[in-house]
C-alpha cells in the first residue's frame, strides 16, 4: 500500500491543530480529514475514528509519510534555523 495523492492544508493560526490531510492510498481509496496536531513534544499524525490500520507499522508508515510532507512543504523554507521535532505514535 502506498499515499499515491496527499493534500495538505496548514492553518494560519498557531494552535494545536496546525493542518488538515487528504490522502489517496493505491489511486483507490480517500482518507480525509487527517489532522497534524502540535503537542509539547512535538508534531503527530492524528487519523479519525472511523480509520484503522492492520499493523502498527503500517499506521506509523502512514504517519511518517504525511509529517515528511508536511515539514518539507510547509516548514522548512519558512524556518530553516528552527529544529523540528517530530514524535511520531
Amino acid at each position: 500500500m502506498e499515499i499515491t495523492d496527499l493534500s495538505i492544508t496548514p492553518f494560519k493560526n498557531l494552535t494545536p491543530l496546525i493542518a488538515q490531510c487528504n490522502a489517496t492510498i493505491d489511486h483507490a481509496i480517500h482518507l480525509k480529514n487527517i489532522t497534524i496536531r502540535q503537542a509539547k513534544k512535538g508534531i503527530y499524525v492524528l487519523f479519525p475514528k472511523s480509520i484503522s490500520f492492520a499493523t502498527p507499522d503500517l499506521k506509523k508508515q502512514f504517519s511518517s509519510r504525511i509529517l515528511a510532507t508536511y515539514v518539507i512543504n510547509h516548514c522548512v523554507e519558512k524556518r530553516p534555523h528552527e529544529s523540528l521535532y517530530i514524535q511520531l505514535q
